[in-house]
């Protein structure tokens, strides 16, 4: 019997707050990308193996909405898992906000030139949307694996230029809760805008193997 859309909700709420509150709480230790970077990884690979069974461990608004134009997602359930993926963030971010004073301004991705912000933003997803979609595709046993460490290795590569978000909830949690959405067009436009670049790699890769 397939999971409930309740219980599909409950999974991406889960694991969204467990990968904000990673990679906040992460930033208490100090500067630089390396915990975080490692922090968000392992959150993801454990969050995945563990509930995607139960939702397919999207965590994320971009990667939902490529399952949802692969056919994976029917239209009503779309709304649902980006409710609870940014329930999730808020939830979290409230919580590492409580647990670590301060730690909201330091945890909310920014990017003084939003040309190159942008553009790391799409990267990031486009890479991380794509690993998602072929491993999947594939019943990859180390799906979790490949997926933690592609969010590491983009989160090390690029968090200089965009703060390495590749997810909108991951912005939207701190943002609406510090007032701060000035990002908006960064951190929603070019995670969504690479997952889709993503999906057409994908389909083509798919195509050329059928052939």
């Amino acid at each position: 019997m397939a999971p409930s859309l309740w219980s599909r909700a409950l999974a991406e709420f889960l694991g969204t707050f467990a990968l904000l509150q990673a990679s906040l709480g992460s930033l208490a230790w100090g500067e630089g990308p390396l915990v975080p970077a490692l922090a968000s990884g392992l959150a993801i690979l454990v969050m995945v193996v563990a509930l995607g069974g139960v939702s397919g461990a999207h965590f994320n608004p971009a990667v939902s909405l490529a399952f949802f134009l692969e056919g994976a997602l029917k239209a009503r359930e779309l709304p649902a898992y980006w409710l609870a993926q940014l329930l999730g963030s808020l939830s979290a971010s409230g919580m590492a906000a409580f647990l670590y004073p301060g730690v909201l301004a330091k945890g909310l991705p920014t990017s003084s030139d939003w040309g190159r912000g942008l553009a790391a933003e799409a990267l990031g997803a486009f890479f991380l949307v794509l690993v998602i979609l072929m491993v999947v595709r594939a019943r990859h046993p180390l799906a979790g694996v490949a997926i933690g460490l592609t969010v590491t290795l983009l989160v090390l590569a690029l968090a200089p230029l965009s703060g390495g978000a590749f997810n909108p909830v991951r912005w939207a949690g701190p943002a609406l809760l510090l007032g701060d959405l000035g990002g908006a067009l960064v951190y929603l436009l070019g995670p969504l805008l690479g997952g889709l670049l993503a999906l057409a790699a994908s389909r083509a890769l798919a195509r050329g193997e059928a052939g």
